[in-house]
């Protein structure tokens, strides 16, 4: 990661933002919640997905930002510069704004800092961390700032004073975000299960205990950091302390929230798309508080094309699978040979793992084919268990008479390949029924998954992302049509930085409720 301390040339692969906020706005990227209306990105083509938002120290305008580190500026925001046309190690995942200069700071997953008419106070970009920079806060003064990992842990640079942090702690889902209490110098953390963390900052309450439909993504403080408010993927808004709610907004699956952000009055929420090129259109979803005006949820009303169809969703591994060896390494029989019960998967260099990936976007599909009507069955409920075995988890989409069934994992390949790959079962004489209709569901799988990520196909493993496999039992011994899914390479240091994001996590599952749901329905 190269790291920017002086200020870069004014221009981005994205687009210069003055033509963004004075083109024709797309109703569904900015939600003016109670706050003024100040613009939306234009229908120029974007060359990597919007993954957060900034607001400028009088919140009179706000900043979006884009993966690649391309920033677009609305109401009084003033483009400084960006990444957009740089080459990075890591894709930027946050950004902060300068009180005192009214320039702006960009954060890339590997802790990489690029400041544009902001002082720079050092970065991460050339230490190993265990787990990925996921968000950052300025100091009031703007002679600091923090960056938090999904671990939880917490990096202080200038004259951010250090708090304390939850790298040693074992969460239940990993940090999202993080914000600045301007009137203790503390902060918070907040995870996408809704669990905040104070530390020198009031804890206002959480969403932890609560049942979501979609997690959280984002959070933002109150003008006077009395209360903040905490974003759902599906615009589901939540406040605690002084924090107003204003309504929600629906979000589509092509364009889950992204952000928040305190206007001058109310709060503006970000949404996101999930493809290079994809247009968001069509009519503003309409505001929608929920019973009493207190904090609400959104999700999709269910439309029932899916109604009456049942889908097997496996995510494969377990999270504490890798405390009983004994019993994930025993033998079973897989319809052809013995192989292992299980395993416990892959993980990043920086040790994000395999089946935490997997059980979030489990989450985000089941959320997404559920919101269609369909009944969903999946083979673990928790990341916090021991297997099943790859033979249970085929019986049990067998016992629901599955329509489809789909293993969702992450590749743990060479370090110098990318892309994905469905894997599929051959005709072998075990379930050489379920062969013609898998292919179809693997290849509706592939286009759908390809198109919304722009993931590449894997580059080292089969042919156009399809690898014919007879010796898995989760496979072998499916009596519906069933395939696996490698999303990614975790071992691949772009992939790896794509993964771990919350963001990222929902376009794979949109990829793959999209496949399904063309399976299932036909053309």
């Amino acid at each position: 990661m190269v790291v920017l301390a002086a200020t870069l040339c004014a221009t981005a692969s994205l687009g210069v933002s003055e033509a963004a906020a004075a083109s024709t706005p797309l109703p569904d990227s900015v939600g003016n919640l109670g706050a003024p209306a100040l613009g939306d990105l234009s229908a120029s083509t974007l060359n990597k997905p919007l993954v957060g938002m900034a607001v400028t120290p009088d919140h009179r305008g706000y900043w979006l930002l884009a993966s690649d580190g391309g920033v677009f500026r609305f109401g009084d925001a003033v483009f400084h510069g960006s990444t957009g046309a740089l080459v990075l190690n890591e894709p930027v995942v946050g950004m902060a704004a300068d009180p005192q200069t009214g320039g702006y700071w960009l954060v890339a997953g590997d802790g990489g800092i690029f400041s544009f008419d902001a002082p720079f106070f050092g970065s991460l970009g050339a230490l190993h961390l265990n787990a990925p920079i996921v968000g950052m806060a300025a100091t009031p003064d703007g002679r600091g700032y923090w960056l938090v990992a999904s671990d939880g842990g917490v990096f202080a640079f200038g004259d951010a004073s250090f708090r304390g942090s939850l790298g040693s702690v074992h969460l239940n889902r990993p940090i999202v975000a993080m914000a600045a209490d301007n009137r203790t110098g503390g902060y918070w953390l907040v995870a996408s299960d809704g669990g905040v963390f104070s530390f020198d900052a009031p804890f206002l309450g959480s969403a932890g205990s609560e049942h979501l439909n979609q997690p959280i993504v984002a959070m933002s403080p109150t003008l006077d950091d009395g209360g903040y408010w905490l974003v759902a993927a599906d615009g589901g808004v939540f406040t605690y302390g002084n924090a107003a709610f204003e309504g929600s907004r629906l979000s589509t699956p092509e364009a889950p929230a992204i952000g928040v952000a305190a206007g001058p009055t109310g709060y503006w929420v970000a949404y996101g798309h999930d493809e290079p090129g994809f247009v968001l259109g069509g009519p503003p979803p309409a505001l929608a508080a929920s019973p009493g005006g207190g904090p609400g949820t959104f999700s999709p009303t269910a439309a029932g094309v899916l109604s009456g169809d049942v889908v097997t969703i496996d995510p494969g591994h377990n999270g504490d699978s890798y405390t009983d060896l004994a019993y994930i390494d025993a033998p079973i029989w897989n319809g052809r040979e013995t192989e292992a019960c299980d395993t416990t998967g892959t993980e990043t260099d920086a040790g994000y793992t395999e089946a935490q990936f997997n059980f979030n976007v489990a989450e985000y599909v089941t959320a997404l084919l559920r919101a269609e009507g369909a009944t969903v069955v999946l083979t673990r409920t928790t990341n916090t268990g021991i297997g099943p075995c790859v033979t249970e988890r085929a019986a049990i989409g067998n016992a629901a008479h599955s329509q489809a069934a789909l293993s969702i994992h992450a590749d743990g390949g060479p370090p110098g390949g990318r892309g994905f790959a469905i894997l599929e079962p051959v005709a072998d004489g075990i379930n050489n029924a379920i062969v013609g209709p898998s292919a179809v569901l693997g290849t509706d799988l592939r286009n759908a998954f390809g198109t919304v990520t722009g993931e590449p196909v894997s580059t080292y493993s089969g042919v156009d992302a399809i690898v014919p496999r007879d010796d898995l039992g989760g496979i072998n011994l499916s009596t519906v049509p069933k395939v696996f899914i490698e999303c990614a390479n975790m071992r691949n240091a772009t992939d790896a930085g794509l993964l771990v994001t919350p963001t990222w996590q929902a376009q794979a599952a949109t990829g793959i409720a999209q496949g399904l749901t063309t399976y299932l329905t036909g053309p």
